[in-house]
């Protein structure tokens, strides 16, 4: 008779039951092998902090299936001798008898750090079509953004025209022609403001990694927005920052955009409150660093949180946004190996984490997530 471990032994994947602990339950070869994993009964080590620490990261995908009894899929990075070996997971749960909480979970795990061929043209062919769907969106929204302001400025110029036609020799002459080119100016202003945009969002994502102070970015970048205006009187910014924050290797130029971009959005939230504030908040967890900035405004409705990362994406009122930041942002953090995360309910207000890997650095100069 065929056992599951004659099957397993022949499969190239890991395989491990564990449970709701994270002890082993039972493990193929492979999991020994690629892994290091210990005895069965044991509780294994978080694949995204075991070159680290033995803790489990709170954000651990194979908790949240325990806890949810929701398959959850993610890769991991190993370090090598040579190179970084590259691992996919697929968590499933098995529930208990009655249907409830699972009981345990199978974690089949592949080492994808030579992908095929297939594989890389199916996933060359999908980001392909992806860029022309891409394509499609940002010349509607192009078109519709800066329609409004170009037509606001032709309307100027013919009022520019007919002031200058009938307020010759007048002493009011010179200030209404003023307060039309002044007008003009704010809607060019916008259009670069709008081209800007466009312009972040299609760049391609080049970092440059560097040791980096996440307390004194967000420090920074608070007393840039307090010092150009971009923040009101009325709003209070709070900064709670861990000291024990560790250094991170990331690009603190493109994190800084980030932060800049999801601070204004807070501010932008709370704007119209007289009690506006935001608290910002640094702490580690794992082999991650998270960056909280939390508003009290009137939150995200429902329906709109599963577009907030679309391009031209907004609920502001026309000429208050490009609804690009976020979108420009996740496209960031994407690149940064990290992740942005927005949690909202209406009335209480929203928050934004900036999930930041420790990456650090290789001898032979490349940068590797833990």
């Amino acid at each position: 008779m065929v056992t599951i471990d004659d099957i397993s032994g022949k499969l190239n994947a890991a395989m491990l039951l564990i449970d709701s602990e994270h002890r082993i339950q039972w493990m193929n070869k492979n999991a020994e092998d690629w892994l290091g994993i210990r005895k069965t009964g044991e509780r294994r080590l978080c694949y995204r902090t075991l070159n680290f620490s033995r803790g489990f990261c709170k954000i651990c995908p194979t908790g949240r299936t325990i806890d949810t009894g929701t398959p959850t899929h993610y890769e991991f990075i190993i370090p090598g001798k040579q190179q970084p070996r590259k691992f996919e997971v697929l968590a499933i749960p098995l529930l208990s008898d009655n249907g409830d909480k699972p009981v345990s979970v199978l974690e089949v795990v592949l080492d994808i750090t030579e992908r095929g061929v297939f594989r890389i043209r199916e996933e060359e062919m999908m980001v392909q079509i992806e860029k022309m769907v891409a394509v499609g969106q940002l010349a509607a929204g192009v078109a519709h953004e800066l329609n409004t302001p170009l037509g606001t400025i032709s309307i100027i110029a013919d009022e520019l025209t007919l002031a200058l036609n009938t307020c010759v020799g007048k002493d009011k002459s010179r200030e209404t022609v003023q307060e039309f080119l002044d007008d003009m100016r704010m809607e060019i202003a916008r259009c670069k403001t709008i081209i800007n945009d466009l312009l972040d969002f299609s760049k391609r994502g080049v970092s440059f990694f560097r040791d980096t102070d996440i307390n004194a970015l967000v420090s920074k970048t608070v007393d840039f927005i307090n010092n150009k205006g971009n923040s009101r009187n009325h709003i209070r910014i709070s900064k709670s920052l861990d000291p024990e924050l560790p250094m991170v290797m990331s690009d603190p130029d493109r994190l800084r955009q980030v932060l800049f971009n999801v601070i204004k959005n807070a501010i932008e939230a709370v704007d119209e409150r007289e009690d506006g504030q935001i608290d910002i908040f640094t702490r580690p967890e794992a082999c991650f660093v998270q960056i909280s900035i939390k508003d009290n405004g009137s939150g995200i409705r429902k329906e709109h949180m599963k577009r907030i990362f679309e391009p031209f994406f907004t609920t502001k009122p026309v000429g208050k946004g490009t609804g690009l930041g976020l979108s420009v942002s996740y496209g960031i953090m994407k690149d940064l190996h990290g992740e942005i995360r927005i949690e909202s309910k209406i009335g209480k207000g929203t928050t934004a984490t900036l999930i930041v890997p420790i990456i650090f650095q290789e001898k032979s100069g490349g940068v590797m997530s833990c």
